[in-house]
Protein backbone atom coordinates (compact mmCIF):
# COMPACT_ATOMS: atom_id res chain seq x y z
CA UNK A 1 0.00 0.00 0.00
CA UNK A 2 3.08 2.53 -0.73
CA UNK A 3 1.86 6.04 -1.74
CA UNK A 4 3.78 7.76 -4.37
CA UNK A 5 2.95 11.85 -4.26
CA UNK A 6 3.37 13.89 -7.51
CA UNK A 7 6.00 15.71 -5.45
CA UNK A 8 7.70 17.38 -8.02
CA UNK A 9 4.61 19.21 -8.63
CA UNK A 10 4.40 19.86 -4.93
CA UNK A 11 7.57 20.88 -3.61
CA UNK A 12 8.16 24.55 -4.96
CA UNK A 13 4.66 25.85 -2.91
CA UNK A 14 5.30 23.67 0.08
CA UNK A 15 9.06 24.23 0.87
CA UNK A 16 8.77 27.93 1.73
CA UNK A 17 5.99 26.86 4.11
CA UNK A 18 7.40 24.23 5.99
CA UNK A 19 9.41 26.50 8.29
CA UNK A 20 6.56 27.64 9.73
CA UNK A 21 5.95 24.31 10.66
CA UNK A 22 6.55 23.16 14.26
CA UNK A 23 6.23 19.30 15.82
CA UNK A 24 4.45 18.59 19.17
CA UNK A 25 3.73 15.64 20.77
CA UNK A 26 2.20 14.13 23.92
CA UNK A 27 1.69 10.87 25.81
CA UNK A 28 -1.74 8.61 24.69
CA UNK A 29 -2.36 4.63 25.62
CA UNK A 30 1.14 4.61 27.01
CA UNK A 31 2.85 6.05 24.14
CA UNK A 32 4.56 9.38 23.20
CA UNK A 33 2.39 10.20 19.83
CA UNK A 34 3.37 12.47 17.65
CA UNK A 35 2.04 15.57 15.63
CA UNK A 36 2.69 18.41 13.16
CA UNK A 37 0.99 21.41 13.22
CA UNK A 38 0.56 24.48 11.07
CA UNK A 39 -0.90 27.99 12.32
CA UNK A 40 -1.49 30.40 9.85
CA UNK A 41 -0.25 34.60 10.31
CA UNK A 42 -3.45 35.59 10.48
CA UNK A 43 -4.69 33.78 13.39
CA UNK A 44 -4.78 35.90 16.69
CA UNK A 45 -7.14 34.06 18.77
CA UNK A 46 -9.97 36.46 18.85
CA UNK A 47 -12.49 34.06 16.80
CA UNK A 48 -13.29 30.62 16.82
CA UNK A 49 -11.54 28.95 13.26
CA UNK A 50 -11.53 24.97 11.88
CA UNK A 51 -9.64 22.63 12.41
CA UNK A 52 -8.17 20.38 9.51
CA UNK A 53 -6.43 17.14 10.45
CA UNK A 54 -4.80 15.33 7.55
CA UNK A 55 -3.67 11.72 8.04
CA UNK A 56 -0.37 9.95 5.50
CA UNK A 57 -0.70 6.51 3.88
CA UNK A 58 0.76 3.46 5.38
CA UNK A 59 5.10 4.10 5.54
CA UNK A 60 4.66 8.07 5.15
CA UNK A 61 5.21 10.31 7.70
CA UNK A 62 3.90 13.45 8.89
CA UNK A 63 6.80 15.51 7.41
CA UNK A 64 6.42 14.53 3.73
CA UNK A 65 2.53 14.55 4.14
CA UNK A 66 2.35 18.21 5.47
CA UNK A 67 3.72 18.76 2.26
CA UNK A 68 0.19 18.74 0.37
CA UNK A 69 -0.51 22.58 0.48
CA UNK A 70 -3.03 22.99 3.16
CA UNK A 71 -1.12 25.45 5.11
CA UNK A 72 -1.19 27.85 1.80
CA UNK A 73 -4.66 27.50 1.96
CA UNK A 74 -4.74 28.18 5.61
CA UNK A 75 -2.79 31.39 5.54
CA UNK A 76 -5.91 33.41 3.56
CA UNK A 77 -8.95 30.93 4.79
CA UNK A 78 -8.05 31.35 8.67
CA UNK A 79 -7.87 27.48 9.62
CA UNK A 80 -5.22 25.43 11.60
CA UNK A 81 -3.65 22.61 10.66
CA UNK A 82 -2.53 19.23 12.63
CA UNK A 83 -0.80 16.31 11.05
CA UNK A 84 -0.39 13.32 12.74
CA UNK A 85 2.10 10.51 12.59
CA UNK A 86 0.87 6.68 12.97
CA UNK A 87 3.21 4.29 14.97
CA UNK A 88 5.25 1.64 13.66
CA UNK A 89 3.93 -1.61 12.52
CA UNK A 90 6.57 -4.63 12.50
CA UNK A 91 5.04 -6.25 9.92
CA UNK A 92 4.48 -3.54 7.92
CA UNK A 93 7.99 -2.50 8.77
CA UNK A 94 6.76 0.98 8.49
CA UNK A 95 4.17 3.35 10.03
CA UNK A 96 0.46 2.84 10.07
CA UNK A 97 -3.12 3.54 10.79
CA UNK A 98 -5.18 1.40 12.32
CA UNK A 99 -7.70 2.25 9.87
CA UNK A 100 -10.37 -1.10 9.62
CA UNK A 101 -8.02 -1.59 6.47
CA UNK A 102 -7.86 -5.52 6.49
CA UNK A 103 -6.85 -8.55 4.33
CA UNK A 104 -6.93 -12.06 4.80
CA UNK A 105 -7.44 -11.70 8.42
CA UNK A 106 -4.62 -9.17 8.96
CA UNK A 107 -5.19 -5.72 10.31
CA UNK A 108 -2.00 -3.12 10.70
CA UNK A 109 -1.85 -2.25 14.11
CA UNK A 110 -4.80 -3.46 15.45
CA UNK A 111 -4.22 -3.12 19.10
CA UNK A 112 -3.59 0.76 18.69
CA UNK A 113 -6.28 3.22 19.50
CA UNK A 114 -5.79 5.64 17.06
CA UNK A 115 -10.01 6.83 16.73
CA UNK A 116 -9.34 7.39 20.65
CA UNK A 117 -5.31 9.43 19.63
CA UNK A 118 -7.36 11.71 17.11
CA UNK A 119 -9.80 12.00 19.80
CA UNK A 120 -7.63 13.32 22.27
CA UNK A 121 -5.53 15.02 19.06
CA UNK A 122 -8.31 17.27 18.94
CA UNK A 123 -8.75 18.26 23.00
CA UNK A 124 -5.39 19.36 23.14
CA UNK A 125 -5.27 21.45 19.82
CA UNK A 126 -9.10 22.72 21.57
CA UNK A 127 -7.04 23.39 24.78
CA UNK A 128 -4.14 25.22 23.18
CA UNK A 129 -5.87 27.19 20.13
CA UNK A 130 -9.50 28.93 19.59
CA UNK A 131 -11.03 25.86 17.74
CA UNK A 132 -14.93 26.03 16.46
CA UNK A 133 -15.78 22.70 17.64
CA UNK A 134 -18.08 22.32 15.13
CA UNK A 135 -16.21 22.89 12.13
CA UNK A 136 -13.36 20.10 12.76
CA UNK A 137 -12.90 18.00 9.47
CA UNK A 138 -10.26 15.08 8.36
CA UNK A 139 -8.87 14.08 5.01
CA UNK A 140 -6.12 11.53 4.50
CA UNK A 141 -4.47 9.72 1.41
CA UNK A 142 -4.13 5.65 1.35
CA UNK A 143 -4.19 4.40 4.59
CA UNK A 144 -4.60 7.65 5.98
CA UNK A 145 -7.99 7.60 3.85
CA UNK A 146 -9.14 4.56 5.51
CA UNK A 147 -8.60 6.18 8.68
CA UNK A 148 -10.89 9.17 8.01
CA UNK A 149 -13.13 6.51 6.62
CA UNK A 150 -12.90 4.70 10.39
CA UNK A 151 -13.60 8.49 11.67
CA UNK A 152 -16.45 8.96 9.38
CA UNK A 153 -18.22 5.98 11.03
CA UNK A 154 -17.16 6.25 14.27
CA UNK A 155 -15.75 9.83 15.61
CA UNK A 156 -18.72 11.75 13.74
CA UNK A 157 -19.91 13.26 17.16
CA UNK A 158 -16.61 15.80 16.44
CA UNK A 159 -15.38 14.80 12.68
CA UNK A 160 -17.93 17.31 10.51
CA UNK A 161 -16.87 16.15 7.40
CA UNK A 162 -13.97 13.68 5.86
CA UNK A 163 -12.52 14.13 2.41
CA UNK A 164 -10.60 10.52 1.37
CA UNK A 165 -7.18 10.12 -1.52
CA UNK A 166 -7.14 6.35 -3.02
CA UNK A 167 -8.62 4.77 0.29
CA UNK A 168 -12.16 3.36 1.15
CA UNK A 169 -14.05 1.88 4.05
CA UNK A 170 -11.60 -0.85 5.75
CA UNK A 171 -13.17 -4.47 5.31
CA UNK A 172 -12.84 -4.94 9.52
CA UNK A 173 -15.91 -2.16 9.46
CA UNK A 174 -19.36 -2.31 10.27
CA UNK A 175 -19.83 1.26 9.27
CA UNK A 176 -23.38 2.10 10.74
CA UNK A 177 -22.33 6.52 11.52
CA UNK A 178 -25.83 6.86 13.17
CA UNK A 179 -25.70 10.52 11.54
CA UNK A 180 -25.04 11.96 8.06
CA UNK A 181 -21.46 13.06 7.17
CA UNK A 182 -20.68 14.65 4.01
CA UNK A 183 -18.13 12.90 2.57
CA UNK A 184 -15.66 13.45 -0.50
CA UNK A 185 -13.75 11.02 -2.15
CA UNK A 186 -10.92 10.80 -4.98
CA UNK A 187 -9.76 7.48 -6.82
CA UNK A 188 -7.81 7.35 -9.67
CA UNK A 189 -9.26 4.17 -12.43
CA UNK A 190 -5.46 2.89 -12.46
CA UNK A 191 -4.91 2.79 -9.52
CA UNK A 192 -2.42 -0.70 -8.85
CA UNK A 193 -2.24 -0.15 -5.02
CA UNK A 194 -6.12 0.07 -3.54
CA UNK A 195 -7.63 -1.40 -6.98
CA UNK A 196 -10.79 1.07 -8.18
CA UNK A 197 -12.56 -2.51 -8.87
CA UNK A 198 -10.97 -4.78 -6.95
CA UNK A 199 -9.53 -3.22 -3.67
CA UNK A 200 -8.35 -6.29 -1.66
CA UNK A 201 -8.65 -4.34 1.64
CA UNK A 202 -11.69 -2.97 1.78
CA UNK A 203 -14.70 -2.01 -0.33
CA UNK A 204 -13.99 -1.22 -4.10
CA UNK A 205 -14.49 2.87 -5.26
CA UNK A 206 -18.16 2.87 -6.44
CA UNK A 207 -19.81 0.78 -3.30
CA UNK A 208 -17.99 3.12 -1.24
CA UNK A 209 -19.25 6.25 -1.87
CA UNK A 210 -22.61 4.37 -2.51
CA UNK A 211 -22.43 3.61 1.16
CA UNK A 212 -22.47 7.37 2.65
CA UNK A 213 -24.91 8.21 -0.06
CA UNK A 214 -27.44 6.12 1.15
CA UNK A 215 -26.05 6.65 5.14
CA UNK A 216 -27.31 10.22 4.22
CA UNK A 217 -30.45 9.53 3.01
CA UNK A 218 -29.24 10.98 -0.64
CA UNK A 219 -32.33 11.13 -3.11
CA UNK A 220 -31.02 12.72 -5.84
CA UNK A 221 -28.22 12.26 -8.27
CA UNK A 222 -25.07 11.58 -8.83
CA UNK A 223 -25.26 14.47 -11.41
CA UNK A 224 -22.17 13.83 -13.61
CA UNK A 225 -19.61 16.64 -14.66
CA UNK A 226 -16.79 16.49 -17.27
CA UNK A 227 -13.96 18.11 -16.04
CA UNK A 228 -12.31 20.46 -18.45
CA UNK A 229 -9.06 18.53 -19.67
CA UNK A 230 -6.42 21.27 -19.70
CA UNK A 231 -3.62 20.21 -17.91
CA UNK A 232 -0.91 17.44 -20.38
CA UNK A 233 -1.04 15.31 -17.75
CA UNK A 234 -3.09 12.26 -19.20
CA UNK A 235 -5.78 11.82 -17.03
CA UNK A 236 -9.53 13.25 -17.84
CA UNK A 237 -11.54 13.99 -14.63
CA UNK A 238 -15.46 12.97 -13.77
CA UNK A 239 -17.03 14.75 -10.99
CA UNK A 240 -20.38 12.27 -9.37
CA UNK A 241 -22.17 14.25 -6.74
CA UNK A 242 -25.26 13.26 -4.76
CA UNK A 243 -27.94 15.88 -3.37
CA UNK A 244 -31.11 15.61 -1.61
CA UNK A 245 -29.42 14.14 1.20
CA UNK A 246 -30.53 14.11 5.15
CA UNK A 247 -29.70 18.00 6.06
CA UNK A 248 -27.42 18.38 3.02
CA UNK A 249 -24.98 16.76 4.40
CA UNK A 250 -24.34 15.60 0.01
CA UNK A 251 -21.74 13.02 -1.25
CA UNK A 252 -19.30 14.22 -3.94
CA UNK A 253 -16.88 11.67 -5.76
CA UNK A 254 -14.01 12.67 -8.49
CA UNK A 255 -13.16 9.69 -10.81
CA UNK A 256 -9.58 10.54 -12.48
CA UNK A 257 -9.42 8.32 -15.50
CA UNK A 258 -6.11 6.67 -15.70
CA UNK A 259 -4.82 8.02 -12.63
CA UNK A 260 -2.43 5.36 -10.36
CA UNK A 261 -2.17 5.72 -6.76
CA UNK A 262 -1.38 9.74 -6.67
CA UNK A 263 -2.00 13.02 -4.87
CA UNK A 264 -3.21 15.45 -7.81
CA UNK A 265 -1.22 18.81 -7.11
CA UNK A 266 -1.61 22.05 -9.00
CA UNK A 267 -0.01 21.16 -12.59
CA UNK A 268 -3.11 18.96 -13.34
CA UNK A 269 -6.14 19.12 -13.69
CA UNK A 270 -7.62 18.98 -10.43
CA UNK A 271 -5.82 19.70 -7.29
CA UNK A 272 -7.15 17.82 -4.70
CA UNK A 273 -6.06 20.24 -1.89
CA UNK A 274 -8.30 22.84 -2.95
CA UNK A 275 -11.15 20.91 -3.85
CA UNK A 276 -10.97 19.32 -0.29
CA UNK A 277 -11.04 23.01 1.16
CA UNK A 278 -13.68 24.01 -1.06
CA UNK A 279 -15.83 20.70 0.08
CA UNK A 280 -15.11 21.19 3.73
CA UNK A 281 -16.06 25.05 3.89
CA UNK A 282 -19.49 24.41 2.94
CA UNK A 283 -20.69 22.00 6.01
CA UNK A 284 -20.53 22.60 9.71
CA UNK A 285 -21.14 19.95 12.20
CA UNK A 286 -24.88 19.04 13.37
CA UNK A 287 -24.84 20.41 16.88
CA UNK A 288 -23.78 24.10 14.80
CA UNK A 289 -27.66 23.91 15.00
CA UNK A 290 -27.72 23.78 18.85
CA UNK A 291 -24.62 25.82 19.60
CA UNK A 292 -26.51 28.24 21.35
CA UNK A 293 -28.34 26.46 23.70
CA UNK A 294 -25.57 24.07 24.30
CA UNK A 295 -21.72 23.48 23.19
CA UNK A 296 -22.62 20.11 22.63
CA UNK A 297 -25.82 18.17 21.05
CA UNK A 298 -27.61 16.81 24.70
CA UNK A 299 -25.08 17.89 27.17
CA UNK A 300 -24.36 20.71 29.05
CA UNK A 301 -22.40 21.47 32.24
CA UNK A 302 -21.27 24.16 34.51
CA UNK A 303 -17.79 23.30 36.87
CA UNK A 304 -16.72 25.01 39.90
CA UNK A 305 -15.28 25.63 41.61
CA UNK A 306 -12.41 26.72 39.17
CA UNK A 307 -9.92 26.79 40.61
CA UNK A 308 -10.44 23.87 42.24
CA UNK A 309 -7.96 22.31 45.44
CA UNK A 310 -9.64 19.04 46.62
CA UNK A 311 -12.50 18.53 44.00
CA UNK A 312 -14.53 19.47 41.24
CA UNK A 313 -18.02 19.96 40.94
CA UNK A 314 -19.85 19.66 37.60
CA UNK A 315 -23.46 20.67 37.45
CA UNK A 316 -24.53 18.69 34.64
CA UNK A 317 -28.33 18.86 32.54
CA UNK A 318 -28.69 16.29 30.09
CA UNK A 319 -31.35 16.26 27.61
CA UNK A 320 -31.95 11.91 27.90
CA UNK A 321 -30.13 8.94 30.00
CA UNK A 322 -26.14 8.70 29.37
CA UNK A 323 -23.70 6.19 30.97
CA UNK A 324 -21.06 9.42 31.26
CA UNK A 325 -17.28 8.49 31.37
CA UNK A 326 -15.01 11.41 32.89
CA UNK A 327 -11.64 11.68 32.49
CA UNK A 328 -8.97 14.64 33.91
CA UNK A 329 -5.65 15.06 31.47
CA UNK A 330 -3.03 17.26 31.47
CA UNK A 331 -2.35 19.49 28.33
CA UNK A 332 0.21 16.17 26.96
CA UNK A 333 -2.86 13.97 27.29
CA UNK A 334 -1.97 12.01 30.12
CA UNK A 335 -4.76 10.66 32.19
CA UNK A 336 -4.63 11.87 35.94
CA UNK A 337 -8.35 10.10 36.83
CA UNK A 338 -11.06 9.24 35.46
CA UNK A 339 -14.36 7.02 36.50
CA UNK A 340 -17.68 6.47 35.31
CA UNK A 341 -21.24 7.65 36.85
CA UNK A 342 -24.73 7.18 35.32
CA UNK A 343 -26.55 10.00 34.28
CA UNK A 344 -30.36 10.55 33.84
CA UNK A 345 -32.64 13.03 32.01
CA UNK A 346 -32.40 16.65 34.01
CA UNK A 347 -29.72 17.94 36.27
CA UNK A 348 -27.48 16.42 38.40
CA UNK A 349 -23.86 17.02 39.76
CA UNK A 350 -20.90 14.92 39.50
CA UNK A 351 -17.89 15.00 42.44
CA UNK A 352 -15.02 14.86 40.90
CA UNK A 353 -11.59 14.06 42.97
CA UNK A 354 -8.60 15.72 42.37
CA UNK A 355 -6.72 15.99 46.03
CA UNK A 356 -3.02 15.28 45.04
CA UNK A 357 -3.33 16.12 41.34
CA UNK A 358 0.19 18.79 39.99
CA UNK A 359 -1.56 22.12 39.54
CA UNK A 360 -2.16 23.84 36.51
CA UNK A 361 -4.09 24.01 33.46
CA UNK A 362 -5.83 20.50 32.89
CA UNK A 363 -8.36 18.85 30.96
CA UNK A 364 -12.11 17.70 32.28
CA UNK A 365 -13.56 15.50 29.10
CA UNK A 366 -17.28 14.07 30.14
CA UNK A 367 -18.06 11.44 27.67
CA UNK A 368 -21.75 9.91 26.37
CA UNK A 369 -23.00 7.77 24.07
CA UNK A 370 -24.73 10.59 22.47
CA UNK A 371 -22.90 13.88 23.64
CA UNK A 372 -19.60 14.84 25.01
CA UNK A 373 -17.97 18.34 26.42
CA UNK A 374 -14.85 18.71 27.04
CA UNK A 375 -13.69 21.95 29.87
CA UNK A 376 -10.37 23.69 30.96
CA UNK A 377 -10.29 23.52 34.50
CA UNK A 378 -7.53 24.74 36.66
CA UNK A 379 -6.08 23.07 39.70
CA UNK A 380 -4.33 25.05 42.29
Amino acid sequence: MKQHFLIAALLLVATAGWSQFSNHSFVFGGQTRQYRQYVPPVYDGSTQVPLVIALHGLGDDMTNFSGIGLNFIADTANFIVVTPQALIDQLAGGSAWNSGASAFGITLNGNVNDVGFINALIDSMAAHYNINPNRIYACGFSLGAFMCHRLGCELNDRIAAIATVAGTIGNSLNCQPGRSVPVLHFHGTADATISYTANTFGMSTEPTVQHWATNNGCTLGPDTTHMPDIANDGFTVDHFEWSGCDQDYGVEFFKVFGADHVWLGPSNDIYYTAEIWKFFNKYQHPNAATAAASPVAGMDAQVFPNPATDQIQVQIHLAGNESLQWTLMDLNGRVLAQGHQMGHAGQQTLTIPTTKRASGLHLLRIQGKHAHLTRQVVLE
